[in-house]
């Protein structure tokens, strides 16, 4: 666990520790940057667009467009968790019958029934065991 300064704000804000992401993606970052200080220029300075004009308008219609898209996505990870809750619910029943199923054949088989006994327990920890690793 690591343990950071609470009053050394400017400098955890500038450090990038073991960003995988940052390492990978940043010569795209950098295009897209040069790209839009590009445009930013034409806009500003080569074509020098009246106040009327259409393209002035494009701020108002992104943050229109992010709002929406920040719905959708807010509603798809709802979903997603709704049917993982679904799911580990089944799952977590699945157990439960099993186990059931395991103590009730337990006590109907016989003692002198050894490889069945040890066939259910094996087969019962095998499941046990993967049920521990995926939740």
């Amino acid at each position: 666990m690591k343990y950071y300064n609470t009053k050394d704000w400017l400098g955890i804000l500038f450090k990038v520790t073991k960003a995988d992401v940052l390492r990978k993606l940043w010569w795209i970052l950098l295009v897209i940057a040069v790209y839009s200080a590009f445009i930013a220029y034409l806009e500003l300075g080569y074509w020098k667009l009246s106040d009327k004009s259409v393209i002035k308008n494009l701020p108002i219609l992104h943050s229109l467009l992010g709002f929406a898209i920040s719905l959708v996505l807010v509603f798809r990870t709802n979903t997603a968790y709704d049917r993982w809750w679904e799911g580990r619910k089944l799952w977590g029943a699945l157990m439960n019958n099993s186990r059931n199923l395991a103590l009730k054949l337990s006590v109907v088989l016989r003692e002198d029934q050894r490889e069945e006994r040890e066939f259910l327990e094996k087969s019962f920890l095998v499941m046990r065991r993967h049920y521990t690793s995926t939740c």
